[in-house]
């Protein structure tokens, strides 16, 4: 992925993230809260580690699931609950447009994260098993 096609996939990532918060604000539905968890994953699939990043996706993630527990039990959110999903939102935001700066040119060999690492990390295994005889010498 190209670092203008990257930086424009983290702005559409944000556009999505301030949607989902809308509806969960609105309705506080489970179904949003899945959609929000959905696409945190896979927003921060495209980043580097970054623990700022990570910690307001904790919050925000957080501040939805106890608006959707209140919703759930019947109770409607209060406006504190309402002020701190917002309040995580555009913390998070911020993160994505500052992590969009720091985009760095493609990296000349590719890197897998998430299940892509797991998998390539299986395989290597599993080549290196298959290049060792039974008493575990190299073949």
């Amino acid at each position: 992925m190209t670092d203008s096609a990257l930086a424009q996939t983290i702005k559409e990532r944000i556009e999505a993230v301030k949607k989902v918060v809308n509806l969960l604000a609105q309705a506080g539905r489970g179904d949003d809260l899945h959609d929000l968890r959905v696409l945190l994953i896979n927003t921060m699939g495209l980043l580097k580690r970054d623990p700022g990043t990570e910690a307001a996706v904790d919050d925000l993630y957080a501040a939805a699931a106890v608006l959707v527990k209140d919703a759930s039990s019947g109770i409607s959110p209060s406006a504190r609950s309402l002020r701190i999903l917002l309040s995580a939102s555009d913390r998070f935001c911020s993160r994505l447009v500052a992590a969009v700066e720091r985009i760095e040119p493609a990296e000349p060999e590719p890197r897998f994260k998430g299940l892509e690492a797991a998998y390539a990390v299986q395989l290597e295994r599993f080549s290196l098993n298959a290049d060792l005889d039974p008493v575990g010498q190299v073949a």
